[in-house]
């Protein structure tokens, strides 16, 4: 068995884009069903807001066995053209990662310095996407080369084989660290957007109105700081509406007060921890002038603790 056996399994879009094109802005690239899909040369590689395959574009000579010369892992498959021997090196996920959890961004920015790293390692177009890939079962215009049914990796398992190439860039700093990422681009905004909204959030009564600010706010910035700062170009419409209806519903659950009020609050209960610390520390103090039993004026002082 090969890759090919469970490739299914692993390309997760319902209704993809399917085309004789790689643009996906292209007029003749449109949603068709799977089976469909898969009679075109190219296809939509993942869902918006969900990622399982992790695509390099690779647009020199050697697609077909550039990772043997790097020492990163065996590929899930290839897709080359076989005239010029370009194409896509893929690495299935074991895991998908959700790019539109509030609640989960560790994987998402891990994701980001991944897809970063490979794009150096094995020369990828750091203009590409990822959003359309080559149909590794359209025979007529590419030749797939399949990894075995263990090519299956978790995020960790390809951020460790570019760190001991010295190749995965440092957490933090996506502009800087991911400007050739394509997720990249989305752990930027979510963190520019996310900060943006914690100050906001107190001035809006309802969750539509929240709603609309974010993502003002978010095509804003898409617009003009991640346009500039990342070479795969801004997001789409789309994509920006899911970062920002992700963060407008996380902030209008779990921000109940606005920016000031909640720092004050915060402050508030720092004080009265400073002042319950402030005392047991004073108490310790007096048992310097004290004959009577230490060890039980400390277990009153502290509490038992």
């Amino acid at each position: 068995m090969t890759f090919a056996d469970i490739w299914d399994e692993h390309w997760l879009p319902r209704a993809p884009l399917a085309g004789n094109v790689k643009d996906a802005e292209d007029p003749g690239m449109r949603r068709h069903s799977r089976s469909v899909a898969l009679t075109l040369p190219y296809i939509e590689a993942n869902p918006l807001v969900m990622r399982s395959l992790v695509i390099t574009d690779h647009d020199g000579s050697d697609a077909d066995h550039i990772v043997g010369l790097t020492g990163l892992p065996e590929p899930s498959y290839v897709a080359l053209n076989p005239r010029t021997r370009a194409g896509h090196i893929v690495y299935a996920l074991r895991s998908p990662v959700c790019l539109t959890d509030a609640a989960r961004r560790p994987p998402v920015n891990l994701l980001a310095r991944i897809e970063h790293g490979l794009v150096e390692v094995l020369g990828g177009d750091v203009a590409y996407s990822g959003r359309i890939t080559k149909n590794p079962h359209h025979v007529q215009d590419h030749l797939a080369l399949w990894g075995s049914t263990q090519a299956l990796y978790g995020l960790k398992d390809l951020a460790s084989a570019l760190a001991d190439l010295g190749a995965l860039p440092s957490a933090g700093h996506p502009r800087r660290n991911t400007s050739s990422s394509a997720v990249g681009r989305n752990v930027a905004l979510f963190d520019m957007v996310r900060r943006w909204s914690y100050r906001r959030r107190g001035d809006h009564t309802h969750p539509n109105t929240w709603e609309r600010a974010v993502f003002a706010h978010a095509w804003q910035t898409n617009e003009t700081i991640i346009a500039n700062d990342f070479t795969t170009g801004p997001l789409t419409a789309q994509e920006v509406a899911h970062v920002s209806r992700s963060i407008a519903r996380w902030t209008w659950r779990k921000m109940l007060r606005t920016f000031s009020e909640e720092q004050a609050l915060r402050g508030q209960r720092g004080g009265h921890a400073t002042a319950a610390a402030g005392g047991r520390e004073r108490a310790i103090a007096m048992l310097k002038g004290l004959t009577i039993d230490r060890a039980s004026v400390l277990e009153v002082a502290t509490g038992g603790r």
